[in-house]
C-alpha cells in the first residue's frame, strides 16, 4: 500500500467517524427535547428573557406538590426514575433549566446563580397560577447543584413552598471546606473545558461508551439519560453553569439563607463515606431552616441516589415523608404572585449590594 493510499484511507475513516458521530448528536439533540410521557409540558417566558419548559404530573385534588431541580449537566429526565416511586396522590412538576432540553435561554446578561433562582420562582408562580400544584403544600426537592438552587428559591418565594428536600445537595463552601473536593473538581474543571467542544464534534456517541450512565442501569430511563449527555447543548449548559459555580466555590459562596420551613438532606452513602466532612456542610443546611433531617441512601453514590433503580426508592420515601410532615403541619399563608416577585427582587437587590 503506498503512502498516497494510506493517507486517503485513513482521512476517509476519519469523516466516517466524524460523520456517524455527528449524526448521534443530532439525533440525541432531537431526542431530548421530547416531553416525558404521563406528564403535561408548559412553558413560561420568564423575566430574565429565558423560555423554560416544565412538566407537571397531576395528583389528587388538594393534595401534596414535589417541584423537581436537577444538578449540574442533568434535565428533568434525571427524576423520572424517583417521581415513578412517589404515590399517585402527589402532584409532580420537573424543570429544565435554562439551556437544557428544551428550555431556550434569551437572557441577554452573563449567568448568574441568580438567574436560575428567578427563574425557577416564576415557574412556582405560572404552575400556581394555572392551579396545577393540586393545593397541598408545595416541597421543592433539589439534586447536587440543584439542591442549594432550591433553597436560594424557598429564601425568594416565601409562603409557597413549605418544606425542602436537598439530595447530596451541593454547598457553597464545599470547595473550602474538603481538601479532597477541591481537588477533585479540578478534574472536573477540565472535563468541562473539553466537553463542549468535544460533544460539537460528535464525541458524544464515544461518551455512551463509558461508564458515565452505569449508575442508571436497568433503569427504563437510562437510554433517555444517555441521550441527554450526547446532546451539545447539555454541555454547554453545564459548561456556563459550571463556570460561575466553580468560581463562586473557590470564593467561599455566600451564607445560606435562613428559612421559615424544615430543610432535609437525603445523602448518598458514598458522598458521606469518602468525604466525611461533607457531614458537617449537611448539618448547616439542616440548621438553616426550621427542622428536618438526614437520610443516607444506602449503597448510592452521587448519581445513583437519585438515578439508580435500588436508590430512587429510598430517595422516594424520605421525600414522601417531607411531604406528609408538611400536610400534618399547619397551612402557610397563600401569597399572591406579585409579591412573591416584589420578594425575589428584593431578594436580588440585598445580593447585588
Amino acid at each position: 500500500m503506498t503512502g498516497t493510499s494510506f493517507t486517503r484511507l485513513t482521512a476517509a475513516g476519519l469523516a466516517a467517524c466524524l460523520a456517524a458521530g455527528l449524526a448521534h448528536q443530532n439525533y440525541a439533540t432531537v431526542m431530548s427535547r421530547t416531553g416525558h410521557r404521563g406528564f403535561e409540558r408548559r412553558r413560561v417566558r420568564c423575566g430574565t428573557g429565558n423560555i423554560v419548559d416544565y412538566h407537571v404530573r397531576r395528583g389528587r385534588e388538594g393534595g401534596p406538590a414535589v417541584v423537581c431541580e436537577a444538578g449540574l449537566m442533568s434535565t428533568s429526565a434525571a427524576w423520572l426514575l424517583v417521581a415513578d416511586h412517589l404515590g399517585p396522590d402527589v402532584t409532580v412538576l420537573l424543570y429544565d433549566r435554562a439551556g437544557y432540553r428544551g428550555s431556550l435561554r434569551r437572557c441577554p446578561e452573563d449567568y448568574s446563580l441568580n438567574e436560575s433562582v428567578s427563574d425557577l420562582t416564576e415557574v412556582l408562580a405560572d404552575a400556581a397560577d394555572a392551579r396545577l400544584l393540586g393545593g397541598g403544600p408545595c416541597v421543592l426537592a433539589g439534586h447536587s447543584l440543584g439542591g442549594y438552587l432550591v433553597h436560594r428559591a424557598a429564601a425568594a418565594a416565601p409562603g409557597r413552598v413549605h418544606g425542602l428536600v436537598l439530595v447530596d445537595p451541593t454547598h457553597p463552601r464545599e470547595l473550602l471546606h474538603s481538601r479532597r473536593q477541591r481537588e477533585g473538581s479540578r478534574g472536573v474543571n477540565l472535563t468541562m473545558k473539553l466537553g463542549p467542544w468535544s460533544s460539537v464534534f460528535g464525541a458524544g456517541l464515544l461518551i455512551d461508551k463509558k461508564g458515565l450512565f452505569s449508575f442508571a442501569e436497568g433503569s427504563p430511563y437510562h437510554r433517555k439519560l444517555r441521550l441527554e449527555g450526547s446532546a451539545p447543548s447539555t454541555w454547554r449548559s453545564a459548561r456556563r453553569e459550571w463556570d460561575y459555580s466553580y468560581a463562586f466555590m473557590l470564593d467561599g459562596g455566600r451564607p445560606l439563607d435562613r428559612l421559615d420551613v424544615p430543610v432535609s438532606v437525603v445523602a448518598a452513602e458514598g458522598t458521606v463515606r469518602d468525604t466525611p466532612e461533607h457531614r458537617e456542610l449537611y448539618e448547616e443546611y439542616l440548621a438553616s431552616g426550621t427542622g428536618g433531617r438526614i437520610t443516607t441512601v444506602p449503597g448510592s453514590n452521587h448519581l445513583s441516589v437519585l438515578g439508580g433503580t435500588a436508590c430512587a426508592p429510598h430517595t422516594a420515601e424520605a421525600i414522601g415523608q417531607v411531604l406528609a410532615d408538611a400536610a400534618a403541619r399547619p397551612a402557610h399563608g397563600a401569597r399572591e404572585v406579585h409579591e412573591v416577585r416584589e420578594a425575589h427582587g428584593k431578594s436580588e437587590s440585598e445580593e447585588a449590594a
